[in-house]
């Protein structure tokens, strides 16, 4: 990463969580933002939805109220979905927010209340769009390409002219025509080949243009190519060995992120801050996802798990704000503690955040270098450090109880800068193991 690109990044790898919003006329359903294409709809039933899209006057104001209660730095809303629905004025297509049920630009609705709370500004934009004949049948519908390519380049200018600074720019989905799309089940694919989806969205003129009109922006890799300033890993926890990352992730499971209106299995508050922290162990972002109802309010299920986060960040925000991998994790395995929970780290200063409590003392082991000092971030109270025979480290006047409702959090200050222990023998079953140089 050149140091002009780290330098504007800078602001984006300090936030470390931010809240995704997949919100859309397909809201208005509440099965998901896939329903155009699971379900088969012809676009005439589809455009209904759009015409019975009414959002609340106040809907923008309701998710940037949550993304700040929540402790997110920055959001992005879908501007436009594989279903071609712009949430904006666009001169391309009266499928718009405009011209349509709701007659408003909601991207600007938007844009407006993020700033307002001091929030960074992200778009997400589908280069799949599957109103596209030719989409789905290339060879019958050849003058499609062209237009659907410059239908793109033209929206994207739009975004990136009308609505003041834009922060981040996330793409999705660069599936070229004839190729499997998401909601495709069943479609006889000409291609899987997506190695020329770079020439056909011409993906380099596009981010060149983004760039030209923002030149602070942020841009994901998924226009095609795979390239961009941050990888995206979807669903799951997966480090980029390459560049910054990001992972996105919804409280149910997928598909789903846009509204559904009743969902089984989702996952606890406990379970969204576990992948928060184990993206941010490993050096990454967490995108965490809601999918608002047709109103554009936040549904319970979704501001509980935020509310809780939120609360949790209030208190134990500094284990995650800034936090960059040190010499604890040596790459994406378990490491050392993990038993109990995941370390943070900045300068000599490590974060335990505790999933597993053990009650009324910890030990730590496999770290250097010697420990100073350990405090409950959770209370404020000094904690009893004692040095243990192998380099451990015995912390003890914890409370007998998990003293919060997530996870608790130690803060340990080592002498310096802390690291892996590493051995070559069995000497740690006789009790002899001595610490070596980092």
């Amino acid at each position: 990463m050149t140091d002009h690109l780290e330098q504007k990044m800078k602001w984006w790898r300090d936030a470390k969580f931010g809240m995704f919003i997949h919100w859309g006329c397909y809201s208005v359903l509440g099965r998901g933002e896939q329903i155009m294409a699971r379900d088969w709809m012809p676009f005439d039933e589809y455009r209904e939805l759009a015409d019975n899209f009414h959002p609340a006057e106040d809907w923008a104001d309701q998710v940037a109220d949550q993304a700040a209660r929540a402790g997110a730095k920055y959001v992005v809303l879908t501007a436009m979905h594989h279903d071609g629905y712009c949430l904006f004025k666009t001169e391309t297509d009266p499928f718009n927010s405009v011209e349509t049920g709701p007659g408003r630009d909601l991207v600007a609705e938007y844009v407006d209340a993020l700033r307002k709370r001091g929030l960074r500004v992200g778009l997400y934009y589908s280069v799949l769009n599957w109103r596209w004949k030719g989409y789905w049948a290339p060879e019958k519908h050849h003058d499609d390409l062209k237009n659907m390519v410059d239908n793109i380049h033209a929206q994207v200018r739009e975004l990136m002219t009308n609505y003041g600074k834009i922060d981040i720019l996330w793409y999705d989905a660069p599936r070229v025509p004839g190729s499997v799309t998401p909601g495709s089940i069943g479609y006889q694919a000409r291609s899987n080949d997506q190695s020329h989806a770079v020439e056909f969205f011409k993906t380099h003129e596009l981010n060149a243009m983004a760039r030209e009109l923002q030149p602070d922006i942020i841009i994901n890799n998924r226009a095609g190519g795979d390239i961009g300033d941050f990888g995206t890993p979807e669903q799951h926890v997966t480090v980029d060995a390459e560049r910054p990352w990001e992972a996105c992730m919804t409280l149910n499971n997928s598909p789903g992120w846009g509204n559904i209106r009743h969902s089984i299995a989702d996952k606890t508050p406990g379970e969204v801050l576990y992948n928060m922290m184990e993206a941010v162990r490993l050096g990454g972002n967490f995108l965490f996802n809601i999918g608002p109802d047709a109103k554009g309010q936040v549904t319970p299920r979704d501001s509980e798990a935020l509310d809780r986060i939120g609360k949790w960040l209030n208190v134990h925000g500094e284990a995650v704000f800034g936090m960059y991998p040190g010499e604890i994790y040596t790459g994406p395995t378990q490491g050392p503690c993990y038993q109990y929970g995941m370390f943070t780290t900045q300068d000599n200063i490590a974060y335990l955040t505790i999933f597993y409590y053990p009650g009324e003392y910890i030990i730590i082991s496999k770290l250097g270098p010697a420990i100073r000092e350990a405090t409950l971030l959770t209370t404020g109270e000094k904690l009893k450090v004692e040095p243990m025979r192998n380099a451990r480290w015995k912390i003890s006047g914890l409370p007998e109880e998990p003293p919060c409702d997530l996870a608790p959090v130690i803060k340990i200050e080592f002498e310096s800068a802390p690291y892996l222990l590493k051995h070559d023998d069995g000497s740690w079953l006789d009790g002899t193991y001595e610490a070596k140089s980092s």
